[in-house]
């Protein structure tokens, strides 16, 4: 009558501790960072403006641990995105080619669906379980 006799997986909780410890370096990654920068603004050696920085570096770390913690297709578009993400915040804060957030906002809404749905895409096809 069920498919499983049991309500999760193995596979499932392999996925859900991974996720759980990818988050967890996402999230110390990005307190060591804030730290840094107050650190360094309180001294002097980084002021406001730069300070914004940080935002594009904790994107780019949450990209790359995505990439190592989850080595899958879906895991590959998502730390791309995510990179893409950053290097965009950082032209846009350094007014790179004149390029800035109130002109430039829908370019950022593109990237972020789009990684959704191929993250979407891929997740489903390269996740499922085997109908055995």
């Amino acid at each position: 009558m069920f498919r499983h006799s049991r309500p999760h997986s193995h596979v499932h909780i392999v996925r859900w501790h991974a996720s759980r410890a990818v988050r967890r370096v996402t999230f110390g990654g990005l307190l060591v960072l804030l730290g840094i920068g107050s650190l360094l603004r309180s001294q002097g050696l980084l002021t406001q403006d730069q300070l914004w920085l940080l935002l594009p570096g904790a994107i780019a770390l949450s990209g790359v641990v995505r990439l190592v913690g989850r080595p899958s297709a879906a895991g590959v578009v998502g730390a791309l995105i995510r990179l893409g993400i950053a290097a965009y915040g950082v032209v846009v804060i350094e007014h790179i080619g004149g390029w800035t957030l109130a002109a430039t906002w829908p370019v950022l809404l593109i990237a972020v669906g789009a990684g959704m749905v191929a993250q979407a895409l891929l997740g489903q096809r390269w996740h499922e379980e085997p109908n055995w």
